[in-house]
């Protein structure tokens, strides 16, 4: 029997739109109705996730920034593990030409790039996951433009930072000197960017404690997700691990079973066959 389903949002619980369809607000109505919780486990910070969820008025807790913080549904934090200043001086002493860098914080997303750069890259699309028609305008004012100085002089908890690049090859130089530190978890959203994050904050280890606390059985959990930075909870042995149909070959390898796309809600798709009483 399936007691909780995480499910990942952007390319999973959310359509190409970045909405939540009608039919799965339902589906996740219904499921909790029926007993079973639900929480999302997203590389987003609290305040982006919030946001889909209240336009569906869907109340759950959240795990954010790829399992670096984990907030209840008021938006309180349970748990949270930072990257320390020297991970970060360590990501940035392997910057290469024309890399964009951006940090989620305890005062929000911050970036030490510069507007001008900033522009460049919303032109080159590697701003991510900002996509669907959104303008530069909206994606700018998600961010606080900080020197790199100002980054460590204040009091900010860091708890996520993105590298973007359109050089596939640099990003990979990057990725393996900070495979080479075990103290980092470094994934993938998308061919153009790295998300890195203490070792200690991924997404799996966030469910596991998360379901510890509630008194949850690996078992009793179905997990759903797309892309690298979810297979830290797909590889792990639960009731059921799904990919989404339009996810990364990487998370298909990883999770047990395949549901359908996101244009297809996947995730109700997966709740409806493998949660919900027939």
């Amino acid at each position: 029997m399936i007691r909780l389903v995480a499910s990942d949002m952007d390319g999973t619980l959310l359509g190409r739109d970045g909405r939540i369809s009608d039919r799965t607000a339902q589906t996740i109505r219904q499921m909790r109705a029926s007993g079973c919780e639900f929480v999302v486990c997203t590389g987003r910070g609290y305040e982006d996730a919030k946001r889909p969820l209240e336009e569906q008025a869907i109340d759950c807790d959240v795990i954010c920034m790829n399992g670096a913080k984990v907030c209840d549904r008021m938006g309180n934090a349970i748990f949270k593990q930072e990257l320390s200043y020297e991970q970060i001086k360590d990501v940035l002493a392997c910057r290469e030409p024309g890399m964009l860098f951006d940090f989620m914080t305890n005062e929000g997303s911050v970036t030490i790039s510069t507007r001008e750069e900033f522009r460049k890259g919303f032109e080159e699309g590697i701003l991510l996951p900002m996509a669907g028609g959104i303008s530069f305008e909206i994606i700018k004012s998600k961010f606080r433009f900080i020197s790199e100085s100002e980054l460590f002089a204040g009091d900010l908890e860091i708890f996520k930072m993105s590298v973007m690049s359109r050089d596939k090859e640099a990003l990979m130089r990057v990725r393996a000197k900070l495979l080479k530190d075990s103290s980092f978890a470094v994934v993938s959203s998308d061919e153009t960017n790295l998300e890195i994050t203490n070792s200690s904050a991924q997404k799996g280890i966030a469910l596991l404690k998360y379901a510890q606390s509630h008194g949850i059985q690996l078992r009793e959990i179905l997990a759903v997700g797309d892309s690298e930075n979810d297979r830290s909870m797909l590889e792990l042995p639960l009731g059921y691990t799904l990919a989404m149909a339009n996810g990364m070959e990487l998370a298909k390898k990883t999770a047990r079973c395949q549901t359908r796309s996101n244009a297809e809600d996947g995730v109700a798709y997966a709740i409806e066959t493998l949660v919900l009483p027939s």
